[in-house]
């Protein structure tokens, strides 16, 4: 694991792993062979729900107590069996696998879906899902690229989500960033920040400032993350969420909440309400940014030492597009160096 200081220089151009520089180009290149969680499991039933990765469509539907995941509507499957591609080996239907509440899909060479790769998702119990009120479902109108560097700017929590987390005044503020061939994680720490309007008038929190320690995990080819936040005066839950790809002008957000990570009552059954107005709040800043990345040539990107984990994320993923476009779609062997995750977390594992 690669570990960058945010007082380190990094450089705003994205240079791949042949050192070549290339203009970062979100929503133009798809990376393969990755599972997608692209459902909560609880919804599924026999009628068929059509989902997208990649413009890629998936028909899911439950039989019994098993799920299916096809290529073609299924009452059209044996009509247009023939058409089918090779995300399904020719079968017309996909790997798939239930777990952690979600029906994950796979996209790529169907020979290589092993579920090992399935993220680990240590907060969450793996063979079931969390109460209706802890999951959300939400839309951005731009590519996925751009929805996580969104979450990796961990700053701009304070200006677009001020009302929630607190404003931007501390005492000290420091991030750090860790990368793997497949993952970037940021850490940012604050002293003395303004405890913000929310935790005051919903959860009742007196303290004036609070020690905050806030955690953003991001897996670069599904583009799902983890989120938690932790306050030395206000509960906390971890949130996953997945940032699915549908389009590259429509991303997908499925997040649950790990409820049974946190004892207090009030706060795991009010802060998944707040779910639809922070994703309101990101729409509003991502969905201009989208038509200047696909429609405009764009000039260099602005940045402080606060945007090392995006320029970091940049890096990675041209990194691992340039060894898929040379016919390697394998996981290198560093995925292993994210296991910590649940510590980093602070989280309990579960079962």
């Amino acid at each position: 694991m690669t570990r960058v200081d945010s007082t380190a220089e990094v450089q705003s151009e994205v240079r791949g792993k042949s050192g070549r520089m290339v203009r970062w180009e979100p929503g133009r290149h798809i990376l393969r062979d990755a599972w997608f969680p692209v459902a909560h499991t609880p919804v599924l039933g026999s009628t068929p729900v059509r989902r997208y990765v990649h413009s890629q469509p998936y028909y899911i539907v439950r039989e019994g107590d098993r799920f299916r995941a096809f290529e073609f509507h299924p009452e059209e499957l044996k009509r247009r069996g023939k058409e089918a591609s090779e995300f399904t080996g020719g079968t017309g239907e996909y790997p798939l696998v239930d777990r952690y509440g979600f029906t994950w899909v796979w996209y790529g060479n169907p020979d290589n879906a092993d579920p090992a790769l399935i993220p680990d998702i240590p907060f969450l119990p793996s063979r079931r899902s969390m109460p209706a009120y802890a999951r959300v479902t939400n839309f951005f109108h731009c590519t996925y690229e751009l929805v996580l560097e969104n979450v990796l700017d961990l700053t701009h929590i304070d200006f677009v989500h001020g009302n929630f987390a607190g404003t931007f005044e501390s005492e000290d503020d420091r991030i750090t960033v860790d990368s793997t061939s497949e993952t970037v994680t940021m850490v940012r720490t604050i002293k003395k920040k303004p405890t913000s309007e929310y935790q005051k008038k919903v959860l009742g929190v007196r303290e004036k400032f609070q020690d905050v320690t806030t955690v953003t995990h991001v897996f670069i080819r599904s583009g799902i993350c983890f989120l938690h936040a932790h306050y030395t005066s206000a509960p906390s839950m971890p949130l996953m969420q997945n940032n699915t790809p549908e389009s590259p002008f429509l991303t997908r957000a499925d997040a649950i909440f790990g409820l049974e990570q946190c004892p207090d009552i009030t706060y795991r059954k009010n802060w998944p309400k707040t779910g639809p107005m922070v994703a309101a709040q990101d729409e509003a800043m991502l969905n201009p940014q989208n038509p200047r990345y696909l429609f405009e040539a764009p000039g260099p990107d602005m940045n402080t030492r606060f945007d090392t984990a995006g320029l970091v994320y940049r890096r990675r993923h041209q990194e691992l597009l340039e060894r898929q476009q040379m016919g390697d779609y394998s996981y290198n062997t560093d995925i292993g160096d994210g296991a910590k995750i649940a510590e980093i977390l602070k989280v309990r594992r579960m079962r």
